[in-house]
């Protein structure tokens, strides 16, 4: 399992606003670059009535998008419970944030991740906000929960060890309702967003395999279906194909089973060379992202060139 997943909720038709831009990028935008930061993946985002919007303004980010279809106004744990859902078994805790509060900063993050509890809460000046931090072993009562107050109520209802912690970070309470808060906090925001942006690709001629094939061949293995894939990013099915085709040309060897037809339909999945190719490209980025963080802050921050 990965160590920490981050869930977005940003479905509901009355009350979000993920593209509504604050500075010159989007909500959703920043939630995930902050998710980024922090080192935060994979990053669920429930989408709803701006679905293909929302899909467009993170089509290069990595994000998986699954639907609420019941958009015109879920509760809030609703679209929680749909992510949930999808990182159970996958992740050791996982963050919930609304879209609408998005001005947290990633040493918040960092901080209720080195807390050592099962539900972490930050807290501005004794009020409590976002993100909320638990751990796996809460996430089946938590789909379960039908009782009231959302996910407040669900937290109330576990027999878990609660943390709140202080932060001096004012944008864990900062909704896209305040308006006039978002631009006080706007140019704090920009400042901690700063980090390398790495990509890394593996080419000859071309590339012919980035961080959009490694997410879809994720994705593949987990629902046995390139279409199914293919929902949970912004990618159509035939370009899709032309990916895996060009990957397997390149490899000289297969990356996915195709199975055609039976009682249940075709099914695909990864190979075990396909599998083993995955394993080593996963622990290959993480050493060089681990390496590019560690020259970033030795030739840029340390040197307070930037902030």
């Amino acid at each position: 399992m990965r160590k920490v997943g981050g869930i977005i909720a940003a479905a509901s038709k009355s009350v979000s606003y993920p593209t509504k831009k604050i500075g010159s990028i989007s909500l959703i935008q920043r939630v995930v670059l902050t998710y980024k930061k922090a080192g935060i993946w994979p990053i669920v985002v429930i989408t709803g009535f701006e679905e293909p919007e929302i899909k467009s303004n993170l089509a290069r980010d990595d994000a998986i998008f699954i639907i609420n279809k019941n958009y015109e106004n879920p509760p809030l744990i609703d679209s929680y419970k749909i992510g949930l859902n999808y990182l159970q078994g996958k992740c050791e805790r996982v963050l919930l944030t609304p879209v609408n509060v998005p001005m947290f900063t990633y040493q918040t993050i960092q901080k209720m991740i080195k807390t050592n509890s099962e539900i972490v809460i930050p807290s501005y000046k004794k009020k409590g906000g976002h993100p909320v931090l638990i751990d796996s072993s809460c996430i089946s009562k938590i789909v379960s929960y039908h009782g009231e107050d959302g996910l407040r109520g669900a937290i109330r209802s576990l027999n878990a060890k609660i943390t709140r912690i202080d932060v001096e970070d004012k944008g864990v309470i900062a909704s896209v309702h305040n308006e006039k808060t978002l631009q006080e906090l706007l140019i704090q925001h920009n400042n901690s967003l700063v980090q390398p942006s790495l990509t890394l690709n593996i080419r000859k001629e071309k590339v012919f395999f980035d961080s959009r094939l490694r997410l879809l061949l994720t994705l593949i293995d987990e629902y046995h279906s390139v279409n199914g894939a293919c929902k949970r990013m912004a990618l159509s099915l035939s370009k899709a194909w032309d990916m895996i085709n060009e990957l397997e040309e390149s490899l000289g060897y297969e990356i996915v089973v195709r199975r055609q037809g039976g009682a249940r339909g075709g099914r695909t999945q990864l190979t075990h060379k396909g599998r083993k190719f995955m394993k080593i490209y996963d622990q290959f980025y993480s050493a060089v992202k681990q390496y590019t963080w560690e020259q970033f802050q030795k030739y840029f921050q340390d040197s307070q060139l930037i902030e």
